[in-house]
Formats: structure tokens, sequence, C-alpha cells
């Protein structure tokens, strides 16, 4: 363990440039405005285009015709908007999002009320000093560049004293230690996609401390080590970038995300201070013990003191590897070797530790765990196990961290099953996909009716993005766009992209073929499993329980007429990569298209992330006095029993109201809250879960507030 009091820069002569855009924004919050002049406008000009038989419109003059007719029909909307903005005022959207302006009122302070101790007024240019001018901005006045740092995805929108992004490891050392001597709380933060609110500043709180984004995206290299058994990443990597890498270095080998939320590229790090990701059933959620991370505490003479843990079990960079007073340190030499890595120096691969082998790198139990079937939940937030930089949610600075990789399967099959009710579809995920921990599937994806409804008419056009741009550059180029678009200074401009996406959805085609889709109109339960061959007949095995188990229901579904109208069990395999790839992007914009459906049906909505026992196989109930929603979206990590579930309500529900009794529900059945997500400033974290974090972070300097936590320095204790 390396202590460091007041830090001295030792700064490498090869440190490289880096670039320091984060690639996402967020998520649109919803301002009140008018839609019927824009869907009047837009159906008219349709109804005449089809009518007329003289002429014809080239599509994309169309689409240009009716966006210019959408965009003027909110523009007059907004002029006469008043009445509408009262009523809509209280609308909620996924995640706390209110409906009106004044749902931002959290990070509208203004400058002039902020007074500085003479340290802060200096912090931003000693930040400066250290990391460079460009990599230090404003956050105390905001703007479309800085936006995207201080307005969570879905939750949260605050002002900070300045947001600075750091190249090195050492820099990023250094900015700590300097943030908290200027008496300035820390909100560290990655690609900023969190939906809790955690990674954002919060300003109306009863702390007066000033906020000050650490934004770790900069420190993006990556590189394998024990022949590509492991990789070494630094905390700004992105999940899909460090997918790609491993893929192109190792194709036998794969990293622990490449389904889910890659095409919104977080990090990994903030991978692991969630304790998110579990879409692969084999691998468990993202966890490592192999680390290097900060801690700050105060010393007996009162200084702060930054404390840098190192369990990254790397031969050459552990503390025992560099004598005291040396001139060396394990963060000066692994900057160095990251920066080679970056500019394309060929290095030595380095390798694990005796001691560091005997590490986790990655959740080594999860097979085993996840096929028990108990009252337990496979997977939570608050899980206290684990060294301190898991489920850390911010209270600790995540410099770099170790990870294992997986063997790729040598082949794959994916299906589409449907089931007529939910007791043969937990019977299937009991006998056939949790049979044994050798024979689990790659995935385990489920769907309810009124997902795949809301995915088909809201999310058509985000599934072809994904299908045909990928999770790159390009996605992350027009999730800005998107995200510019939203700040514009007009109250239709939050709305618009998403209302844009809901109007012109059925103008192209079904995302996934008919015969995927037509049965997931069907039936009301549909499994999407995806298995693959490991060397040991693992598929063979899945395939014949899977035959075995339709074949038995579906015998006796004819042999019995009279149950429900004679459904029986169906499966469609997907024949090609392009069904896959169809079929994944399909599931994973099922968030993102319930927010679009929600804003264009001119309705409200909850989000609640959850994992129920692994023994539980019902649909949680709504409570006896709850409010009928319209629809009730539920999809899930269906091997280990984490749902998502979006609920959307007509206007004037209270969904505050609704959303509480519904975490009552899952608590009463034995759930956690939340299950991946994190609890940010939304949920509030078990007694033994904040005690944990109070240990992490004694002053409460480092993301104050999270899991219901005290805003207060020291936790408001003396």
């Amino acid at each position: 363990m390396l202590k460091l009091l007041p830090i001295s820069a030792r700064l490498s002569g090869r440190r490289a440039i880096q670039p320091s855009s984060s690639l996402f924004g967020r998520p649109l919050t919803l301002c009140a405005s008018s839609s019927t002049a824009a869907a009047a406008t837009a159906s008219s000009a349709a109804n005449q285009n089809a009518n007329n038989t003289h002429f014809s419109i080239k599509l994309p003059t169309a689409a240009a015709l009716v966006s210019a007719s959408l965009l003027t029909g909110y523009c007059v909307g907004s002029i006469h908007s008043e009445q509408i903005t009262e009523i809509q005022k209280d609308r909620a959207l996924p995640k706390g999002e209110r409906g009106c302006c004044s749902c931002d009122e959290e990070g509208s302070k203004e400058v002039e009320e902020i007074k500085f101790t003479e340290a802060q007024s200096q912090l931003s240019a000693k930040l400066q000093k250290i990391v460079g001018k460009g990599h230090v901005h404003d956050g105390l006045n905001e703007s479309s560049s800085t936006g995207k740092f201080l307005k969570g995805a879905r939750l949260g929108h605050g002002k900070a004293l300045c947001i600075v992004q750091p190249g090195t490891l050492q820099q990023a050392i250094q900015c700590l230690q300097a943030i908290v001597d200027a008496g300035c709380i820390v909100v560290p933060q990655g690609s900023n996609t969190g939906l809790t609110g955690g990674s954002v500043p919060r300003n109306n709180t009863e702390d007066t401390r000033l906020s000050v984004v650490l934004s770790m995206k900069r420190l993006d290299a990556h590189f394998p080590i024990d022949d590509g058994k492991r990789v070494v990443c630094l905390a700004g990597v992105g999940i899909s970038t460090l997918a790609s890498s491993i893929s192109n270095w190792f194709p036998d080998r794969e990293s622990h995300s490449i389904l889910g939320s890659t095409f919104l590229n977080p990090t990994t790090a903030a991978g692991v201070a969630f304790g998110s990701g579990g879409t692969l059933l084999r691998k468990g959620p993202a966890r490592t013990d192999r680390a290097l991370y900060c801690k700050v505490s105060r010393n007996k003479w009162g200084e702060n003191v930054v404390e840098v843990v190192n369990t990254l079990g790397i031969e050459g960079l552990q503390d025992s590897d560099f004598q005291d007073h040396s001139g060396e340190d394990p963060v000066q030499k692994l900057d160095i070797y990251a920066n080679d890595v970056r500019q394309g120096y060929r290095r030595t691969m380095a390798k694990s530790s005796k001691s560091g082998l005997q590490i986790k790198a990655s959740d080594t139990d999860y097979q085993n765990k996840v096929c028990q079937y108990t009252k337990d939940v496979s997977r939570h937030n608050s899980d206290t196990t684990g060294e301190d930089c898991n489920r850390s949610e911010g209270k600790v600075l995540i410099l770099a961290t170790v990870h294992d990789t997986f063997q790729a399967p040598s082949k794959k099959r994916m299906f589409w099953v449907s089931f007529p009710d939910m007791e043969a579809t937990a019977a299937f995920r009991r006998e056939v996909c949790l049979d044994n921990p050798t024979d689990l599937p790659i995935s385990c994806e489920y769907l309810d009716r009124d997902s795949v409804d809301i995915i088909d008419r809201s999310g058509r056009i985000a599934t072809y993005l994904i299908r045909y741009l990928g999770t790159g550059d390009i996605m992350g180029y027009l999730w800005n766009v998107k995200t510019a678009i939203g700040e514009l200074p007009f109250s239709w401009a939050p709305l618009f992209c998403d209302k844009f996406l809901h109007t012109f959805n059925n103008w192209v085609p079904e995302a996934i073929p008919s015969k995927f889709l037509d049965k997931g109109r069907e039936y009301d339960h549909n499994c999407m499993v995806a298995v693959g061959e490991f060397g040991d007949g693992t598929m063979d095995r899945f395939m014949e329980r899977m035959d075995s188990f339709i074949k038995k229901y579906n015998d006796k579904a004819l042999a019995n007429q009279s149950s429900e109208g004679g459904k029986m069990i169906t499966f469609v395999e997907a024949d090609s990569p392009a069904d896959v790839t169809a079929l994944n992007a399909f599931r994973f914009v099922a968030a993102l298209a319930f927010k679009t459906y929600v804003i264009g049906e001119d309705l409200q909505g909850i989000s609640v992330d959850y994992g129920l026992p692994k023994n539980y196989e019902q649909v949680p109930p709504l409570v006896d006095s709850a409010i009928k929603p319209v629809k009730r979206m539920r999809y899930s990590h269906f091997g280990c029993n984490v749902i998502h579930e979006d609920i959307a309500y007509a206007l004037g529900v209270d969904t505050h109201k609704e959303h509480v009794a519904f975490k009552h529900a899952v608590d009463q059945i034995g759930g956690k809250l939340p299950a991946e997500h994190g609890h940010g400033t939304e949920y509030n974290a078990p007694q033994d879960t904040q005690k944990r974090w109070m240990n992490m972070d004694p002053l409460n300097v480092m993301n104050p507030g999270i899991g219901g936590l005290s805003y207060l320095p020291k936790y408001g204790q003396k």
C-alpha cells in the first residue's frame, strides 16, 4: 500500500496527448410542450401525399418536409403552451425525470451566490498546471460542451466549480489531492451513462461544499497480460472498445461485456464500481479484486492523505518491487507502460505475479451460485463482498483494474422461444438453462409482450442504427447530436428527438424478421436464448435438454386441449449472423424505446431495476391500490432473475407514489433494489452497505449523498 501525503509530480517525459472528449452525453430531460400541432401537421402532410396521384416525392425530400412541419408545429405549439405546461409540469419520465423545465432547479444555483475560499479561487489554475489548460472546464456556467458532464443520463443535474480530465494516473492522483485540499468534494465520472444520478453534481442539498467533476475518460489505455488470459484497463476504457480490442488481439478470447449497454460504451471502471453486467450468464457481473485505486483520509496533523491501494498483482508493479525513497513507484511505472502502449510501442507482455494469480479478476463462483435454487438473489448492488473498488459507487477513485478474459465459443446458436404462461417460462429457466453450472447458455434474455410491442413501436430506428453502425464512434457522434438538440434554448428541444423517432418509427421496416416478431406479438412470454460450444459438448447437451423439455410440455398441452387456448411452446432459430445481430440490438434498445414511446404517446413512466430471489417464478404483483398502468414493460436477464421494469401511466397519475409502492412490493417478496444500475441518489442502500462506504471514505469527500447517505462532511458526525 503506497501512501502519498502532499504529492510531488514525477511526470514522465513520454506522456501522450490523448483525446479528451467523452463520447456520450445523455437522454433528454423532459420539458413541457405541445405535440398536437406537430402531429396534425405531420398527419396532414402524409395524407396529402398519399392521395395525390399526379406527382411523387423522393423519400429524403418527404422526410425533410415532414421534419420541417414537425419542427414548425412544435414552435407554434410552444408559443401557446402555458396551459399545457401547467398540466405537464409534474409529468415524470423513467428514473425520476420531471416533465417541466423546473425539473432542473437543483442545477440552477446562481454563480453570484457562491463564495469561494482562496484555495477554491485558485483551484482551476492549479488543476490546469497539472493537466493542461484544455482539460479543465468551467462547471458553473453550463454550455453545450460541458452539459454532458453536469447532467445525468436520466437523473441528476448540477453545477461544479470545474471539470478536470487527467491524462495520466499521476495527474489523476495530483488532481484528487488538489481538489480535497481546496475543501471541495469529488464526483468521479466515466462516460456519464449512469441512470440513477450518482455520477453528476448535486446542488440542492444541506452540504455547501463545491463539487469538482473528475472525469477519467482520457485514461483509455488497455493491454493484455498472461498471454491474453487477462487484460489491464485504465479507468477510462469503454467496454465496447475493450471488447473490440480483445477480439482483434485474441480471436479465441472474449472480454467480460460484449452485450448489453455496450452501444453506450460505459467504462470498465464504472462496471466495477456498480457491479453491473450479467447479460452473459457464464461470466457473472463485473467484479475484480485486482485494482489500483485511491482513498482519502486525514492524518493526526489535519492533512488530507491520498492513499493509493495497489492489488493489481502484476510482476514489476507490486509495492514490494520498489524501495522506499527510490523515486519510483507502481503508478509512475504503469503510466510509462500505458503511454508506450497508447503510442504503439512494442513492450514485452506483462505477467501476473504468483500472489496476483490468487486474487480474483472476475466472479469465478458465479456459475455455481446462479444454479442454486434458493431464496437468495443472484446479484445486487448492495453486495458488500470483495475489494473496496467493487460496488464502491464513487467512494474510492478507481485508476486501473485487471480483468479475466473468457474462452470464446467455437460455434453459437440462438433461439427465440415463446411460452403460453409464466409457469412454463420459469420451468424452462430452471430445468433447461440452469440445470448445471457446466452447461449454462451464453445468455437468456426475457421479453414480455408489452416489451416487444413498445420496442417495435418506438425502437426500430435505434435498432437499425446499432445493427448497421455498430457501437463505435458513429453511434457516439449521433448520440452527441441528439444531446446537442436537447440543449437548444427552446421549450420543445428536449422532446424533439424522441418525438421525431416515435413519429417516423413506422416509416421504416420492422427491425427483426417477422418469424420472431410475430411470435412476440402472439405470446406473453418470450426468451432469446444463445448457446455456445466450448469444446466439451455443452451445446449438444443443452439442445437435448431443450428438445426434451419442449416435447414434454407440448405433448401434455395436446393431451389437455382445455389448457390456455391449446397454445404450445414454440421456438424459432436465428439462421444467420444478421438475425443474431438484429435480435441483440432489438433487446438492448428496450430502455431507449420506452422513453421514446412515453414521450411520443404523451404518457409518463417509471423505471425500476431489481433482482428477485432465484426461486421466485412469478410476475411481482402490483399493490391492490395501484393505478392500472397503460403498459407494463418487463425485460430481464432471465437466468439470474434480474428484472428491468418500465411502467407507463397516463398523465395526472402520481408516479412517485406508484414508484414507492412498487419498490415496497419487490422488497416484500425478498427482492433487492437496485440490481445493477447503482443506488445513486434514487435508492437507499442497506445499513451494512452504507457502513462499508463510510469506512472507504470517512471524510465524505468522495461522491457524497449516494445510497441515502448524508451529504455533510464526515456524514454530519462531529
